[in-house]
């Protein structure tokens, strides 16, 4: 029997993409149409372009679900959860995030699913364990692109239009 998909919400997850490859999950990565070919290169075994089409409609519900930018609603996400399925959201607008934490919450609750904000703990401690595995070669951090200091302003656009690939790096000028 297979597990259920996990998925990340868009492919600037490069990180959290090979991680669930590596514990076995099934992935779907959810992005625009760019991005679908770079999602399969990082080991996503299913991909969506969510602008044609959703992903919490017509599809196997999800084990776990993370997001990047949280700009469904909450009914949304609970729709494309199994029973005891998990949501998490690393970013969105403010409001995007008080919803999750209270909507979220309580629907979770009464639905037997979890939806919340991920938070990391402070402190280098905590980011060990993936540092060993970077270092012993079993994660990699994919650099998009570099810009100096002087280039934010088109780094920030670059990003902000989603084509991105990975990581960008600013280098001081």
């Amino acid at each position: 029997m297979r597990p259920r998909p996990a998925t990340p919400q868009r492919s600037r997850a490069v990180t959290p993409y090979r991680l669930a490859k590596r514990s076995g999950a099934h992935v779907t990565g959810v992005d625009n149409a760019h991005k679908l070919e770079f999602m399969r290169t990082l080991g996503a075994d299913e991909v969506i372009d969510y602008r044609r089409d959703d992903f919490t409609r017509g599809h196997e519900p999800y084990d776990l679900i993370l997001d990047l930018v949280a700009h469904r609603s909450v009914f949304a996400y609970r729709r494309a959860l199994a029973p005891g399925g998990w949501y998490r959201c690393v970013g969105g607008s403010v409001r995007s995030l008080l919803r999750v934490l209270t909507i979220g919450a309580t629907v979770g609750m009464i639905t037997g699913r979890h939806l919340g904000v991920l938070a990391v703990k402070p402190g280098p401690a905590h980011f060990q364990p993936l540092t060993n595995l970077c270092l012993a070669g079993h994660v990699a951090i994919h650099i998009d692109r570099t810009y100096p200091l002087d280039e934010v302003p088109e780094a920030l656009a670059h990003v902000g239009q989603g084509r991105a690939l990975g990581k960008v790096v600013i280098t001081p000028t």
